[in-house]
């Protein structure tokens, strides 16, 4: 017996590239189709992919630590940073938004420098606040701090060691009590109504798509309060048997005006809640366009100053700026819905496959009133791994027997090396043509730089030659200002002897007519 699956696998992925080329540029025509027959008055709908902060210095000191702003990430918690950038990165996010604690806004830093997009700091996404239970160890602490918040969510839950969860009526008039007052502390309002703001932000923002870097107490009890499609015994399962992790990943979609789903729970998709590929198309021609009217906003703003330099700076900066923008939607189209369909079609495939005898038995969720460890009670650490996999998304290896007839298989292998050359050579010239557009990308980057450069040489050279004609000028009016006072100088000393030239003629004037005088008396 010879195993072809894994062959014929990857064969026929590399079958579809061809079929699966011109997709996205379909695809993209259907997405604008779609997007002009909106109704101006329909509350459009956001994407909001919230992502838990790294492993930090507070999570490894085993104690509660809610204030701001903060402990640091630790260098596994960095990794993981990098991490989480990488497997999200072509979801090409409209905006990034980090909480005010700074080990959220260091978990965004690598998201930010593959999107070229900043961070922008939010009030209203931090951790909850832990009230008289900050600083203490999360064993002593934990069961306390979380009653409140579970009960906002609709939750009740009963003490150490025999942890279990109930459905109740949401209570948010429950506080955490504070340090100073126990008798008051934060309630269920107050966390509804910031965290709820800051979304209301990033909807009057005009973002659609963002990445929300935030915190696991936050991110868990805001979505378990307002997820319209979650069950109380859905909640119980995602809480105890999928706590979110370091860098683990919760997606809603709404508006602050309809309300919120889930999505995706830290790997576990809501069956009926996943975007087709139109979809997807939708919401990266939505970016394509803001960030390309967003380089026409700046270049127009160039051409009102009438700065020559600003304006050619603009342009190279804009030219850039597309290429980048047009680049990273490549990607997303590719990764997300290219990637998709063909996720689509292997999983059909494998679930029309012969299926695999059963390997164990499958653990149930628990539901009202089920018992729970009091370790999955605790705040996890490291990032929890995604969920196993759901019925139809692990393939079944189906050994197929050799063919009888030698001359069949040959001519079944020679089809195979035929679409398997065809198939490679389409896989090359898309690299290929990834690679040209990166190429263009950075030449476009290039000649901003060199412009730039340019443009400062000349503001230089011009400002050394003012430099040049403001000391010539001041030269020259020295020299004038010297040569008046000379002149001024000798005008005065003329004028003097003038002045003595007159008085000795007088004199002798008079001494003459003296004379005339004592002559006529003789």
């Amino acid at each position: 017996m010879i195993n072809h699956t894994n062959s014929e696998d990857a064969t026929g992925k590399r079958r579809r590239a061809r079929g699966l080329k011109g997709l996205g540029v379909a695809l993209t025509a259907s997405a604008l189709l779609v997007m002009s027959a909106l109704p101006a008055w329909a509350a459009e709908n956001m994407t909001i992919t919230f992502i838990r902060h790294g492993q930090s210095y507070g999570n490894t000191s085993g104690n509660i630590d809610t204030q701001v702003p903060g402990p640091v990430l630790t260098p596994d918690g960095q990794q993981q940073a990098k991490d989480i950038a990488a497997q999200l990165g072509d979801r090409n996010f409209d905006a990034i938004y980090a909480s005010t604690m700074v080990r959220t806004q260091q978990t965004a830093v690598p998201l930010s420098q593959y999107l070229g997009l900043p961070i922008q700091v939010l009030p209203g996404l931090q951790e909850i606040e832990a009230g008289k239970y900050e600083g203490t160890p999360e064993r002593a602490g934990l069961f306390g701090y979380l009653t409140a918040p579970l009960a906002w969510a609709g939750l009740s839950v009963t003490p150490p060691p025999n942890i279990s969860f109930n459905p109740i009526a949401p209570n948010l008039d429950a506080f955490i009590p504070s340090a100073a007052d126990p008798t008051t502390g934060l309630n269920g309002h107050q966390f509804e109504d910031r965290v709820n703001g800051a979304l209301q932000t990033i909807y009057d923002n005009g973002d659609r798509n963002a990445a929300v870097f935030s915190h696991g107490g936050t991110i868990m009890i805001w979505t378990m309060m307002n997820a319209k499609n979650l069950s109380a015994e859905q909640k119980i399962m995602l809480f105890t048997q999928h706590p979110l992790g370091n860098t683990g990943v919760v997606v809603v979609e709404g508006n602050p005006e309809d309300g919120w789903n889930l999505v995706e729970w830290n790997g576990v998709k809501i069956a009926g809640m996943q975007k087709g590929p139109i979809e997807n198309v939708m919401t990266q021609v939505r970016t394509l366009t803001r960030q390309l009217n967003s380089v026409v906003q700046d270049v127009a703003a160039a051409f009102q100053t009438g700065n020559v330099g600003k304006i050619l700076t603009a342009i190279n900066h804009g030219a850039a700026d597309a290429l980048f923008s047009t680049a990273k939607f490549v990607r997303a189209i590719n990764a997300q819905v290219i990637g998709g369909v063909t996720t689509a079609i292997d999983n059909l495939q494998k679930k029309l496959a012969p299926p695999a005898p059963a390997a164990g038995t499958q653990t149930t969720a628990p539901t009202s009133g089920a018992a729970v460890s009091p370790a999955a009670f605790s705040t996890p650490v490291a990032a929890k791994a995604p969920a196993a996999a759901q019925a139809g998304d692990s393939p079944a290896k189906v050994a197929e027997a050799p063919a009888s007839d030698n001359k069949v298989d040959g001519q079944v292998k020679a089809d195979e090396a035929k679409a398997d050359a065809d198939a490679t050579k389409a896989e090359g010239q898309a690299k290929a043509d990834d690679a040209k557009t990166d190429a263009d990308a950075a030449k476009a980057e290039g000649q901003a730089k060199a412009d730039d450069a340019k443009t400062k040489a000349d503001a230089k050279k011009a400002a050394a030659e003012a430099k040049k004609a403001a000391a010539k000028a001041k030269a020259e009016e020295k020299k004038a200002a010297a040569e008046a006072k000379k002149a001024e100088a000798k005008a005065k000393a003329d004028a003097k002897k003038a002045a003595a030239e007159a008085k000795k003629a007088k004199a002798e004037s008079a001494k003459a007519a003296a004379g005339a005088g004592a002559g006529s008396t003789d």
